[in-house]
């Protein structure tokens, strides 16, 4: 029972991780944008000093370059945390990197398609190819790094039994 737990659990993790998104995706443009524009305006109020007090052109340049950044950094993260839980999901079936990173990395890669596809039926949103590709490069980063981390681990385990 124990072990059905411990290799559920992880999956069970993705799943919610993965409706997180899809509610993300579910919104609308305007609540979509009501969420982006409350992030967007605590990081120029904290970042960008004297902002209220700029020329308007300036504050609207601000504005939208940190909006779009705070918007695609929002893609990459969800999808960075996705490729760890997936990553850990898949750990817990096999150890064999040649196994885990081609699933881990085609798994977080169709979700990312299926994810704007989603959004192609949403008022006020679109299918974008950028944020499929900004998506699979936050999956991507976290198997870099997971491979590294396993690397490393092997070589420290070498140098004890040596």
């Amino acid at each position: 029972m124990r072990k059905i737990i411990v290799k559920g659990l992880p999956i069970v993790i993705v799943l919610a991780w993965m409706g997180v998104i899809f509610y993300f995706s579910h919104q609308n443009g305007t609540s979509s944008s009501g969420m982006s524009n409350k992030v967007t305006r605590w990081v120029v109020n904290t970042f960008v000093s004297n902002y209220s007090n700029l020329p308007k052109e300036e504050q609207t340049s601000i504005w939208k370059n940190t909006s779009y950044v705070i918007r695609k950094l929002a893609h990459y993260s969800e999808y960075l945390v996705l490729g760890l839980f997936l990553f850990v999901a898949v750990y817990t079936f096999t150890k064999d990197e040649k196994i885990i990173f081609p699933v881990v990395s085609v798994l977080g890669i169709l979700y990312a398609i299926s994810d704007e596809f989603h959004q192609f039926f949403i008022g006020g949103r679109a299918p974008a190819i950028k944020d499929v590709l900004i998506d699979s490069i936050g999956v991507l980063t976290i198997i870099l790094l997971m491979g590294i981390i396993l690397n490393i681990k092997t070589i420290r385990k070498k140098k004890v039994e040596v």
